[in-house]
């Protein structure tokens, strides 16, 4: 894999996406925050971090990442890539590097060596079975194909090829060898094996006759290998048999660089792939649908979309989905309805649609046709902080107008009742001009609000938060296209609590 292959990068245009700060008030506002950290901690100890918050803004290196998530729908692919992360290969090496590093070459040294040797051995080993499994797979993404050609050049290359033999040779020089180990008191000594007899074969058969067919040991289980004795043998062994530990030590020299940039690579980029599908599995295995989406210049169709965050939180359950259309002029969905009615849910699910939608990942949804968004902009309420300079109201202001000053016709706002902390015609003035201004940059914007009027003009679709047509005070928590229905709403609850004027007046004229 040189360094234009890469499992997650279509090309080095991609690779340079300005990431984005995760600190972002939209991170926090969408609950994307909440799902980037779940994708985080099923990474197996991996840092996704860089490619969670580097959105991609060309659709073919979206699709590039869609065709590796394809692939990975296959247990094979999966197990054998995770056989692989697993093995951890990479940062192990790297310890042992390390440590060799800050070797000064006195006690711990031949240790430290052996330890690195026997790492050595197992990234040939991992690496060599990855070869074989990518090579039995059927892989149809240019990402995973990539790699299962640039697996087979390192494999094939000569340097594995001499990594190989040399940790064969020199694994069998130190295996070979045979000493004697003199216990006396506080003092060892090791010797060359000069056919001495074996004590411990004698003991062993003198006590054979005792032995029953089962019996419980006692006996205290440790790494011997690792205690201060066994190091101290092995430093005296060196000094006994220098010639296969100055192999040893060459051994260590030469392959102080021993992972191979493709490992490297693909050891850094597979857990993305791993940990979202880790993430999915569990909520579509209670019925929650994910789907690859579509980018499109104009129009929007998804169905059965929801707020991947709060699926999360509920383990899948409990989840009303949501569909909406949008036509290539209609750019400013205004949700209206009752309190606790699914809006702010449903914008939610928006604004991750669009921001997962970029990093290539399977969106919410049975199915999305979505435009690419080059920034989300997000408004909900903020506590108001009693140092600040502004007032509520104008520290909103200034937040939105940096928000339009940085739009673009490829932008998405999602706002979450703007203006409420004062009163509703000024609300309706502040938020009618908001929708021009959006309106004339040509982003889309989706705008939760309890002013009706907003949701009037050509271009403006309303949808609203529905109720129980038998009982107004139940919520459906489904969101539909209609108009927008507030008075009308008010009006049924009321009459269902018996406050209407008529019905007060009735009420008070029997008494």
């Amino acid at each position: 894999m040189s360094d234009e292959v890469s499992v997650l990068y279509l090309d080095r245009e991609a690779r340079r996406s300005p990431a984005l700060d995760p600190r972002e008030p939209s991170f926090r506002d969408l609950g994307l925050d909440e799902i980037c950290d779940a994708i985080a901690q099923q990474a197996a100890g991996h840092d996704v971090t860089e490619v969670l918050y580097q959105p991609l803004g060309d659709p073919n290196a979206i699709v590039y990442r869609h065709e590796v998530f394809a692939d990975l729908a296959s247990g094979a692919v999966r197990a054998a890539l995770s056989r692989f992360i697993e093995a951890d290969v990479v940062a192990s090496s790297a310890r042992r590097r390390e440590e060799l590093a800050h070797d000064d070459g006195g006690y711990n040294h031949f240790h430290r060596a052996r330890f690195f040797l026997n790492e050595a051995a197992r990234y040939v080993e991992v690496v060599t079975q990855l070869d074989e499994d990518l090579a039995e797979l059927d892989l149809r993404s240019r990402g995973l194909r990539g790699a299962r050609d640039a697996v087979r050049g390192v494999v094939s290359s000569s340097r594995f090829v001499q990594l190989r033999e040399d940790v064969n040779r020199v694994r069998e020089a130190l295996s070979a060898l045979s000493y004697c180990v003199w216990i006396k008191g506080q003092r060892l000594t090791v010797a060359a094996f000069d056919d001495e007899d074996d004590l411990g074969a004698e003991i062993v058969r003198t006590f054979a006759r005792f032995s029953s067919e089962a019996t419980r040991s006692y006996l205290p289980t440790y790494r011997f290998l690792d205690t201060y004795a066994a190091i101290g043998v092995l430093d005296l062994v060196a000094h006994v048999f220098p010639e296969p530990f100055a192999e040893l030590d060459a051994f260590c020299a030469t392959y102080a660089d021993l992972v191979d940039p493709v490992i490297a690579t693909l050891d850094r980029e597979l857990p993305f792939y791993l940990a979202v599908t880790a993430v999915i599995e569990p909520l579509a295995a209670t019925g929650c649908a994910f789907c690859f989406p579509r980018l499109t210049e104009g129009e929007e169709h998804v169905r059965a979309t929801f707020d991947l965050a709060l699926a999360l939180r509920r383990s899948g359950h409990d989840i009303v989905p949501a569909s909406y259309d949008l036509d290539a002029h209609e750019r400013i969905v205004v949700v209206t309805g009752p309190n606790d009615g699914g809006k702010t849910t449903f914008a939610r699910a928006v604004g991750q649609l669009h921001y997962l939608a970029r990093l290539g990942v399977a969106v919410a949804g049975e199915s999305a046709s979505l435009r690419l968004c080059d920034h989300i902009f997000t408004h909900f309420e903020r506590p108001e902080q009693p140092i600040e300079a502004l007032g509520k109201l104008a520290s909103e202001l200034q937040r939105l107008h940096d928000a339009v000053e940085r739009a673009t016709a490829q932008s998405l706002f999602v706002l979450n009742e703007p203006f409420n902390s004062t009163s509703a015609a000024d609300a309706l003035e502040l938020s009618q001009r908001l929708v021009g201004i959006i309106r004339a940059r040509g982003s889309l914007a989706v705008i939760v609000t309890f002013l009706d009027e907003l949701a009037a003009g050509d271009d403006v679709v309303s949808m609203v938060a529905q109720v129980d047509p038998r009982d107004p005070a139940v919520r459906t928590h489904r969101i539909e296209r209609a108009p927008a229905q507030g008075r009308a709403y008010a009006r049924a609850l009321a009459e269902h609590y018996g406050l209407t004027l008529d019905q007060l007046t009735t009420l008070f004229a029997g008494r």
